[in-house]
């Protein structure tokens, strides 16, 4: 079987260097470009099959459409694709220029997330990567929502990650002496997380959802922690209401997925667990009477780079290497 040819744009970002690390593990993938910001020549994409935009919001609104002119299937880990119905204008600080090729976007959380086959939907394809606090927090409530154990209207979110997950760039608040021994919110009330969650659950779910979400910064380098304070749903029977029907809950949904563990009272989950990987940890209790779950990822695995190289092992029908489970 022919490899398929891949670029990658951002190569030396974070993300970019994460995707380059677990492609050497993918033995379908050959890797045949790596960019910086500055892009693609044009000359580029007639070399490639599909590409990995690790690239800033306009950049990926501007090349994406460029590659897939060209022929190029694009999995894009920017926000720039990842919104149908909430405002770029408001959320990210930008008008969508690329309204066309946002519809067709095709938003691809693993493993809720069936690509149609290429054979299905022929042509060139645009896969939009879920963000990294948007996975964490939408792994942990689409079963609890979708079976009704929880009211998906009473949901509260603390969300905290490494430094990693803004982006490699100069910045002094991200600087070492700034961050060391420091913990702090940030964007509370305005991370663009939000508004792909909210779509999100409703898509994967089936319900409307309202949900408070704090994000704050840890002082190290990568990984994501978030707790979840629930209500149970009112229709479920109070001798459901305890951690066994959550747990069972996510057994349903991911028990055939190896690079999702569950557990239950007091394994919980924590960041050591999934750093450097591209798995997921989930643990459900109950306290003070009320549901809780702990979600932990890493942002720079599953979060970003290890959910796209498993989005494009999905595109193309390839079962996932060890490295994705």
């Amino acid at each position: 079987m022919r490899k398929i040819k891949v670029g990658v744009a951002g190569a030396s970002g974070y993300s970019g260097q994460e995707i380059q690390h677990y492609l050497k593990n993918c033995h379908n993938f050959d890797l045949e470009c790596t960019v910086g910001r500055e892009g693609f020549s044009s000359g580029d994409y007639q070399k490639m099959d599909l590409v990995f935009l690790c690239t800033p919001n306009e950049a990926s609104m501007e090349w994406a459409p460029e590659a897939l002119a060209a022929g190029c299937h694009v999995i894009d880990l920017s926000g720039a694709f990842r919104l149908k119905t909430y405002s770029y204008d408001e959320w990210y600080g930008f008008s969508h220029t690329q309204k066309a090729w946002l519809e067709k976007a095709e938003y691809s959380l693993m493993p809720w997330q069936k690509l149609p086959s290429l054979d299905d939907r022929p042509g060139p394809r645009l896969i939009a990567n879920p963000g990294c606090f948007a996975t964490a927090v939408e792994m942990a409530l689409i079963p609890l929502i979708k079976d009704g154990v929880i009211d998906p209207l009473r949901i509260s979110v603390d969300a905290k990650s490494g430094s990693s997950g803004a982006g490699r760039k100069a910045d002094v608040g991200l600087l070492f002496t700034e961050l060391y021994g420091e913990f702090k919110p940030y964007k509370v009330g305005k991370h663009q997380h939000w508004p792909e969650i909210m779509e999100s659950l409703e898509a994967y779910a089936g319900k409307k959802a309202s949900l408070s979400f704090i994000t704050e910064l840890l002082p190290i380098e990568r990984g994501i922690s978030a707790s979840f304070f629930l209500d149970w749903n009112e229709k479920l029977p109070g001798a459901q209401r305890n951690s066994q029907t959550m747990l069972a809950s996510f057994q349903k949904y991911y028990s055939s997925s190896k690079d999702i563990s569950v557990g239950i009272e007091d394994h919980y989950s924590h960041l050591k667990q999934v750093q450097r990987s591209n798995r997921i940890s989930l643990q459900c209790t109950t306290a003070f009477d009320r549901p809780m779950v702990f979600s932990c990822i890493d942002n720079l695995g599953r979060g970003a780079a290890g959910q796209a190289v498993a989005n494009a092992h999905a595109l193309y029908n390839f079962s996932m290497p060890e490295c994705l489970l």
